[in-house]
Formats: C-alpha cells, structure tokens, sequence
C-alpha cells in the first residue's frame, strides 16, 4: 500500500481512534500538556482579534484535532474570566470522528455547551474562527526520495516510481526529498467550501523548503527512526508524526487567496498575544496563578524546538 494509507491506518484507525493519552503518561507532549498558559493566551490573542475589528462578532468557535479537550477548556475558562459576556454571541463546535475522544472530550468539557461535528465536510459556518495544536502534522503524507514513493509491503518502506502528479506537485514545491501531504491539500478544499468567513490560527512544528525525511515515532518520550526499526513493533501504539512543509502550507494559503495574518516561532506570537499583560493582571489578582503561569513560561518558551510555529490566515 501507498505510505499514505499505512500513515492513516496507523494513527487514525488505530492509535488516535483508541484515545491514547498525551502528556507525561503519553507518548509526547504538547504545548497543552504544559498547562492552562497556552489555552490562555490564545483566548487573549482571540479576544484582541474582535477589538481591532479582525474577526466580528457573532461567531463560530471550532476546535480540531482537540483530544481530551484541554486547549478548549482552557481557551473557554479564560474566556469566562477576561470577557464573561462574550458567550452569548459564540456557538462553540469540536470537530471530532473519534468515538472514544468524544467521550472524553465530553467529561473535559462537562457543563460547556457545544456540538460534535464527524468533519469539515458535515459543516457549514458563516463566520468562524478554528483553532487546533499540532493537527497538520497528524494528516497522512507521502514520503518523497526524488522520483520515487514510498510503498509498504510486510511492513517494511520500499521505493517505487510515482506518477506524474505527484512528480508535477513536487516540482512546484521544488521538494526533492521529505514528506508531501496531499491530505493538507483535501483540508484546504473542504475548509473553503465549508466556511463564507474564516480565521484559522493553528501552532505545528515544521519548516520551510525541507530535503530531508523528518518522519518519527515517540513511544514514551523516545524518539524513534522507521527506517530502523522494525515498524511493526510500534504500529497503531505509539505516534507517528513529521514536520509541517510550511512551503506547501503558504502555497495552498495563496492558491485559495486566503489572507496571511501570521507566521512565526512559536515564543514569539506568545509574547505578542499578551504574555506580559497577562503577567500584570495576574500578579495584581492571583499570586498563585501568576507563579504558575512563570513556571509554565520557563517551559513553553525554553523547551520546545524552535521549529514550532504560528500560522494564522483569513477567508473574508
């Protein structure tokens, strides 16, 4: 089978759809598992989005790729302290195809009214604003080494000849070598017949113009090559990932004229949502939530790669 449907069965028909844990009993962390910063300034990054008139009011708040639903309760939980009032005019929607994630993203969630959607293609929102944590780099992707493909026969990656789409894709991109999601491709379609208005702020780690494989496995915080190992050992029970190629991404941002907001590390746009304000106001209010919020800091801005990105984009 092509790479991209073993990628697929891999992490959506196995390991995502069993609702594995992230954090320190997971196989990784994210920025989420850190603690409640993240989901805070991003609320903080929303609520100065509806002041410089960027995003209007009434809207649609979606989520993808949410998994236990942290990143939304703590996105909704600052929300309730900084601007209490705003709910009456936000319809909140978790984008979830996964049975047992729903469950849990429904215990995360309890007492916040919201509802369920399987895809973007069961949709239709007039004004929303998406946010999602590290979800481009969970669509299945091809595995690029110039002219050829990779294949996976008895679990092990072999290299074929691809065809003359894919070889056209990859000369626009100028990618000699790494991955190629042609699922990114698919969400970009689905996202714009889907939405008459849009911002989507996303955070992933990626990079620009790669010539490399980036693909990995994390199994209990170790990181792992699937070129050498044995890939049927760690199917379906441990994750599978690769860097975002932030060229296809910026590429796909101008061919459906979408308008580019933002693109930066990751410490940057925090630092830019409000993280000294927030420092401020939580001095002045909370001792304890301000000495969490530096102990959380130390973390986010120090121990993630600088690979990790902010990227937001507008359909008008």
């Amino acid at each position: 089978m092509k790479f991209s449907d073993f990628f697929h069965a891999w992490l959506h028909e196995s390991y995502y759809k069993n609702a594995v844990s992230i954090g320190k009993n997971g196989d990784f962390f994210t920025a989420v598992s850190v603690g409640n910063l993240f989901g805070t300034l991003l609320a903080k990054h929303f609520l100065n989005l509806i002041d410089k008139k960027i995003l209007q009011l009434p809207l649609e708040l979606v989520e993808i790729g949410a998994n236990e639903g942290y990143l939304s309760r703590d996105f909704l939980a600052a929300l309730l302290e900084l601007r209490p009032e705003i709910f009456s005019q936000i319809s909140f929607f978790v984008i979830e195809p996964h049975e047992k994630l729903r469950t849990l993203q429904k215990k995360t969630l309890e007492g916040v009214e919201f509802t369920h959607k399987n895809s973007l293609k069961e949709c239709h929102f007039k004004n929303a604003f998406f946010f999602c944590n590290e979800l481009f780099d969970s669509f299945a992707c091809e595995l690029i080494d110039h002219d050829k493909m990779a294949f996976v026969e008895n679990f092990k990656l072999i290299f074929k000849n691809m065809d003359e789409n894919l070889i056209t894709k990859c000369k626009a991109l100028n990618l000699k070598k790494g991955e190629l999601s042609l699922e990114l491709e698919n969400f970009f379609k689905d996202l714009n017949q889907t939405c008459e208005r849009f911002i989507f702020a996303g955070f992933d780690y990626g990079t620009l113009n790669p010539q490399s494989f980036s693909l990995r496995i994390y199994q209990k915080h170790e990181v792992f090559s699937p070129f050498e190992v044995s890939l049927k050992d760690f199917f379906g029970k441990s994750d599978l990932t690769y860097n975002v190629n932030f060229t296809h991404l910026q590429k796909l941002i101008k061919e459906y004229d979408f308008k580019p907001l933002a693109f930066k590390k990751q410490s940057l746009a925090f630092m830019d949502f409000g993280f000294e304000d927030l420092l401020e106001y939580t001095k002045n209010k909370n001792i304890k939530t301000y000495e969490s919020f530096l102990s959380q800091a130390k973390i986010l801005f120090f121990n993630f790669d600088e690979k990790f990105h902010f990227f937001e984009f507008q359909k008008n």
